[in-house]
Formats: structure tokens, sequence, C-alpha cells
């Protein structure tokens, strides 16, 4: 049940919060509000965005005349946020519930009032949304563009306020369930109880009842949505949540439910276990559908909402482990597809693409090479040979490149040393899974300089150090940087673990630092699924009874893995596999054993 991952925030209550869907993201406050936010375009990076368009500042309710201007509490889930106002002196509970359903360019507003009086009332619903429709590249004069001041006006036929900018197409609607009429509808120059932002809006407000038996409580339902060319089609969208709201709130649930229960970590470190957990879900909420078909991961939210962009491959890399294989597969694919239609030169990828797919920025030998060591990491945990096929010739297209590009590998920076090592290793590999001579690749593989695990310098990144303690074995220094790094993220907002940059709330990338040890050095899980085999060196620190990791995907199997603490130096760990054919490489004492698995194996193996 997604109830399982709820957190409820009661203080600092002004840290952001997002909700968001593969359209459309929402981007907010704690406490319910709509603040100016962010610095790509000052103040302005809040609000709801339906792809590249802004949609709104945000919206904004008066019950019986009182604005609800800063929640008691709030509550967020993964499908959804809630926001707690308790009224005592009307002796009303408010929540205000928000969902973005997938692929739907809009939102859904779920307001349940609560009468806790012990008679029938009818209670007045004041509905205003503060609109600022833009582009981040209008919004900063770019591409010959310019925002106009949004126009609107209320449409009795369809009950619904419509709006637009006077100088591009671009179009917002927001309304009620069609159960719920409009008694009145009107455009104030400021939002009641609360003013208004920066920005050339205009408020759109909409007055409704909604009768409450005594001690009872009912609920109605609002949308917002927009980033559309016309009229026409923002009826169109706002039509298609009225209608199916509630099945498309269901299937994201439903979806979301699912997708928790892959890779579900249970540790005995409360804050490890609810940012692993939740680093999927943060995972879910950085992807984006593009229009033209295909999937993309947002740089992050809410400065750079671009896909792909700096640290793609690390932080596509991340989501591995979290039973990601199918989605990144996708999102490899979009990339060689937007990076063929823009006709760049071969072996040159596409570093920073619009949600329309239009490529502003190219990449250089570094995303090339990570590009390659990316399609290797993404077999080893899916075996997928059609998808190696599928790939090869781009990999070949980007080795060539980095083979121009340092006259034949004489001439390897050291800032992309470890890429162009991992690039050839991952080529290598393509190659021989595919049944393709790789002799050359290897040859040059071994030509470079080798490469040496230097100890990060005193100022270096939590995230480093972990990683750095994990390669030596030192699993409770590197559980210490991670519990930091789980506490440093937006209060309330679990698998944000470093936010990095001004203003930036979730970033793809800042998952990889904490996946990336758990993964690799204390779980000790190191999948070549083509070769059916997994490495395993686990660890158990000191002072944990031990852990659990289920339903990883691997493959086409799913694996179980258990520690379980059984002297001061020693632990019991299990491997559960679903399927039969795998093997489990493991050293004891010093010495490489190679199990094959029928069911589960079970070891006692010194920390």
């Amino acid at each position: 049940m997604l109830s399982r991952y709820r957190v409820y925030r009661y203080d600092q209550l002004d840290a952001p919060v997002v909700t968001a869907g593969t359209g459309a993201v929402l981007i907010g406050t704690q406490n319910g509000l709509f603040p100016d936010l962010g610095f790509n375009v000052e103040g302005e990076m809040g609000g709801l965005w339906a792809g590249e368009k802004k949609v709104c500042d945000g919206f904004f309710f008066a019950i019986d005349d009182v604005p609800l201007t800063c929640a008691d509490a709030c509550e967020v889930n993964p499908a959804a946020t809630a926001f707690h106002y308790r009224l005592q002196a009307q002796q009303l509970h408010i929540v205000r519930c928000q969902f973005i359903p997938d692929g739907a360019s809009g939102c859904v507003i779920e307001l349940t009032v609560e009468n806790q009086r012990q008679t029938p009332r009818m209670v007045e619903v004041s509905f205003t949304v503060r609109t600022d429709i833009l582009t981040v590249a209008a919004a900063r004069g770019e591409d010959g563009m310019e925002l106009g001041r949004d126009v609107g006006e209320y449409d009795e036929v369809t009950q619904a306020f419509y709006a637009r900018d006077s100088r591009n197409p671009w179009h917002t609607v927001w309304g009620a369930d069609e159960s719920c009429r409009v008694l009145q509808a009107d455009l104030p120059q400021s939002v009641y109880g609360f003013g208004n932002t920066r920005g050339k809006g205009i408020n759109g407000r909409l007055f409704y009842r909604l009768r409450v038996g005594a001690g009872a409580q009912a609920t109605m339902r609002l949308f917002v949505a927009g980033g559309v060319a016309s009229r026409s089609k923002a009826e169109d969208a706002l039509s298609a949540l009225r209608a199916h709201a509630g099945e498309m709130i269901a299937a994201k649930e439903a979806r979301l439910m699912a997708r928790m229960e892959e890779s579900r970590a249970a540790l005995p470190e409360a804050d490890l276990e609810r940012a692993w957990n939740w680093t999927k879900i943060c995972g879910e909420w950085l992807t984006r559908d593009l229009p033209g078909g295909g999937v993309g991961l947002c740089t992050d939210l809410p400065e750079h909402p671009s896909l792909f962009g700096e640290g793609f491959a690390q932080a596509m890399g991340a989501l591995l482990p979290l039973g990601g294989g199918e989605r990144v597969q996708e999102m490899l694919r979009t990339l060689v597809r937007v990076s063929a239609e823009a006709q760049l030169p071969p072996g040159r990828m596409a570093r920073r693409v619009s949600r329309s797919g239009r490529i502003r920025q190219v990449g250089g030998v570094k995303e090339s090479a990570q590009f390659v060591a990316l399609v290797h990491r993404v077999l080893l945990w899916t075996g997928d040979v059609q998808f190696a096929r599928d790939m090869l010739p781009t990999t070949g297209l980007c080795v060539s490149y980095l083979r121009r590009a340092t006259r034949g590998f004489e001439d390897v920076r050291g800032d992309i040393a470890r890429e162009t090592h991992l690039a050839l290793a991952g080529q290598a590999y393509i190659l021989r899974l595919l049944g393709e001579d790789d002799t050359a690749c290897r040859s040059e593989l071994e030509g470079l300089a080798p490469q040496t695990q230097e100890t990060p310098e005193a100022g270096a990144s939590l995230d480093a150090w972990a990683a750095w303690h994990g390669r030596q074995g030192h699993v409770e220094q590197m559980i210490g940087c991670l519990c930091r790094m789980a506490k440093a993220g937006a209060p309330g907002m679990p698998g944000a673990m470093k936010p990095e940059g001004a203003g930036v709330l979730l970033s793809a990338r800042s998952a990889a630092g904490f996946i990336g040890p758990m993964t690799q050095s204390l779980f000790g899980l190191a999948p070549d699924a083509a070769g059916r085999t997994m490495a395993f060196a686990p660890h158990t620190p000191i002072g944990w009874d031990g852990w659990r990791l289920e339903n990883v995907k691997i493959g086409g199997a799913s694996v179980t893995l258990t520690s379980e603490r059984v002297s001061p130096s020693q632990a019991k760990y299990t491997l559960a596999v679903s399927e039969p054919g795998w093997t489990v490489v493991v050293h004891v004492n010093g010495e490489e054993k190679r199990i094959a698995v029928d069911g589960a194996v079970s070891l006692v193996m010194e920390d």
C-alpha cells in the first residue's frame, strides 16, 4: 500500500514540494502556497508546468470566506500531495489533495470538507487560479519570442475559465466536475487573502456551494490544465480530466504501488531505508514523456526541466538497481533517435533536449563515452541481446569519435580518462555478447594508462567519500556518509539527498552517489544478466542485525537478498532467485567460488 510510504510534515512547511506526472509537474511549498520560486527565470519556476509551458502560478481557495493561507500539515505520498487545514472557528477540517495523472497536461485537485457540527450545512468554496502562461525561452527573450499579458474569460456553457497569452497560442483552462455548478465567476485584481505573484497573469475565480451532512464530509474535484495551442484543445484536456480522473488516479496509484515493491529495502537505519525506497519515486517524478514519442529524464526541478542534461548517464545508471532497466532502455532509444533526427555528427550525442524533442546542447567526447558505458551497464542488468544489437551502430560511432578526438587514444585527457576506459570495456562487452570480434577494443583498452583510485580531497562531497569508503571496505564510514546524505535533502522529500545548485529541489543525478555505494558495497551485487551470473560480496555494518532487499530485477529474474547477523564478525547471507540457471560468484577466504543457484543459496561470510 502507498500509505506505507506516507510522510507527514508539521514544521518547516516553507520547504518546496513537488507533485509530478509524466506530462506535467506542480511545484509549490509544503504550506500549500505558491510563492515566487526559482532562479533560471527569477521567481517563475514554481507553479503548474505542462511540458515546456507554464500553465499557472498556482491556485488558491477560500472556504466560507476564509482563505486557506497556510496548511497545518502537509502529507506527501508517491502519487499525491495533500494539505490539511483546521478551521476551528468554523468547525471545519479541509483536505486539499492534488494529483498529476500519467500522461495528462494538468492536475486534479480533490477538496474534501469535513463538517464537525452535528447539523448539516452549505459551504461556499472559492477557487482562484493565478495564470502566468510562459516558456522559459520566451521569459528570457530567447528564440525571438516575447511574452504578452494573459487574457481570460468564463464560459457558461462549459462551466470553466479559459485564459491565453495575448502574444502566443498558449492556453490554460480550469473548472470543476460537471456535477458542481458555478454560482459566480469573476476576474479579481488580486487573489483574495493572498495577493498576487509576479508576472503578467490574471486571476480567474469560480464560486461553488457544497452540501455537507452533520458530522460528515463531502468531496469535489477541480481541474487545471493547459500548455496547449488552442481553446478547443484546452476544452478537450478539461473534458478528459472530468470524464476519466477517477480511473486515471487509480491507474497511477496501482502503477506506483507495483513500482515501490521493486527493489524494496528493509534496513535498520530508518533514514537510509526511506531514502532508498523513495529514490524510485524521485526517478518517476523526473521522468517525462515526449509528445513525439519516447521518454527522457529531466535534469532537475524546478530550475532545469530539460531532458538528459548534465550527468545524464550517472543519473540513468542509478535507476538500474531500482528496477528501471526497461525504462532506461527506452530513454536511450529516445536519445539515439533524437540525435539521429537532428543529424548530429557521427558519434556525437544530444546533451540537453527540450520536452518537444529539440536539441539545445550537443555533447562532446565525455558524453559519447558515457553513452557507451551506460549501454554496457544496462546490458549487465537486463541481458537484452536485441537492445545490444540495436545500440551497436551508435556505440561503434561513439568509439570511433573518441578514437578520432584522442588521436587513436594516444591523447586521452585526465578529465575523460575514466570514461574512456569504461567506454572501451563496454564496447568490448557488447561485441562479445553479439559474437563480434572485440580484439581491437581490448588492445586499445590495454594501451591506456592504468586507472588509480585516489583518496578524495578534504573538501570532497559526501557521495565521493561514500564511494571511496565503499571501495576500501570501510562500510561503517560509508554508511555514515550515506546517513548524512539522506538527512541533507529538502525536509519532507525523502530521496532528494543532495540538491545541487540554488533553487534545485530534485536532481536526477543526486541519487547516483547514494544508490551506487549501497548496491556495490552494502548489498554487494554486481550482475551479468547475459551470462546469468551474479557477483555477490555483501557486508553488514557493525551494530546491524541484518537487512533485506526484495524483488530486484536482473534479466528475467527477481532476486531477494537477506542478511542475518550470526556473530560479531559474521553474517548469514541468503540469495534467492525466481528462476533456475543462475550462478553466484563469491569470494570466501580469498578463494573464488561459483555456486549454481537452485531457488536459494545461503552462505556465512565474514565482514
